[in-house]
């Protein structure tokens, strides 16, 4: 009986604990319409370009251009797991990205804000055979890049509604 009262209790406060709980675009839909004034420009490096693939199919339709995001990245690839004999069986793909955001103006962009992110993800090193291993690099990369992307869109909509300009 106890018991029942205990976990009735935990219950009611896990319920109750989310029920201020509002997304950050849930408010006004202002900000995610904002994000139809964003142009990407990025550097001429793979994983860059593939990071603005994955954040023009998140943002919607352009409209005028008011803000400019440049991304420019830097791709690592380090050995970090080796058995016995000192060969190295699982590699770990880093990615990190330089954001910067620019205000469009008249006669000159002006840098408003810049942030860093960086992910990574490993992929073994299967032995005899390339072409498995070239696919979990690919996948390994694939899953960066998308969990890049993710995390950008995230601080940009945060971004613009710490800003509401």
């Amino acid at each position: 009986m106890l018991i029942n009262k205990i976990f009735f209790i935990l219950i009611f406060f896990l319920i109750s604990s989310c029920s201020n709980f509002k997304p950050v675009y849930k408010d006004t839909l202002q900000e995610v319409y904002q994000l139809q004034s964003f142009a990407i420009l990025t550097d001429k490096k793979k994983a860059s370009l593939k990071i603005k693939k994955a954040l023009l199919n998140l943002f919607p339709v352009q409209n005028k251009v008011k803000y400019i995001i440049k991304i420019e990245t830097e791709s690592d690839t380090r050995g970090t797991v080796s058995d016995s004999t000192r060969k190295i069986s699982r590699y770990k793909n880093e990615i990190s990205a330089n954001v910067k955001i620019y205000y469009r103006d008249k006669s000159y962009d002006k840098l408003i804000y810049l942030f860093e992110e960086k992910n990574s993800s490993p992929y073994t090193l299967v032995l005899n055979n390339i072409r498995s291993t070239l696919a979990s690099k690919k996948k390994a990369e694939q899953t960066t890049i998308r969990l890049l992307s993710e995390v950008i869109y995230k601080r940009l909509l945060i971004f613009l509604s710490n800003n509401k300009s």
